[in-house]
């Protein structure tokens, strides 16, 4: 074993010991721990900032109970529940989107903060673009690429929909296509649904 010394911050440093207390280890053994983790990401290619960042992820994904489902494989389950029960499907999406947001309100309380949070993440989300535009009391939010049918897209609006609601916005114009949602919103009571067509 090699005996090296490390300059570390001060309050970096009492992290370590307080951390080395309540662990019951050393604190040259923890360190050893986040040397061999930083060196993995690496070689894997993972940037240092992208570790704290798949931190913040699961943690996300733990309050929420979510759980990672194929792309394809979810878009198909979609359409089979939306063919059963179109009505029920978009509610149920609907209050997802509503309890999504009361769990981001934690972190971004406004829409402004969502999207800068939202931009930290950018990689973790899953579209292939996703824009928020803030024109006074006016917001238009962009969604391409998430999902592979129609039925993807409606449930993304309903997700959508849900989620601003729990910021207190409502939807004044949207445009839901195949793989594209684009809706236009403002502050409001956030309490009135949207009535799919």
């Amino acid at each position: 074993m090699t005996r090296m010394n490390l300059s570390l911050r001060t309050e970096l440093a009492k992290q370590l010991q307080e951390e080395a207390e309540r662990e019951g280890k050393m604190i040259s053994s923890i360190t050893g721990e986040a040397l061999q983790m930083y060196f993995e990401a690496r070689k894997s290619g993972v940037d240092s900032s992208v570790v704290s960042k798949i931190s913040s992820i699961l943690s996300l994904m733990d309050s929420l109970r979510a759980v990672p489902v194929p792309a394809m494989l979810l878009d198909q389950i979609l359409q089979i529940s939306i063919r059963n029960d179109s009505k029920a499907s978009m509610e149920k999406w609907e209050e997802a989107g509503y309890s999504f947001a009361e769990v981001c309100k934690i972190y971004a309380p406004d829409l402004q903060k969502l999207w800068t949070f939202a931009q930290l993440f950018k990689e973790f989300i899953p579209a292939d673009m996703f824009e928020m535009s803030f024109n006074g009391n006016t917001t238009t939010i962009l969604l391409v690429g998430a999902g592979y049918s129609l039925e993807a897209s409606r449930c993304s609006f309903a997700g959508l929909t849900g989620l601003l609601r729990g910021y207190n916005y409502e939807i004044v114009e949207k445009h839901v296509e195949k793989g594209f949602v684009k809706v236009t919103c403002h502050p409001g009571t956030g309490s009135r649904r949207l009535k799919e067509e």
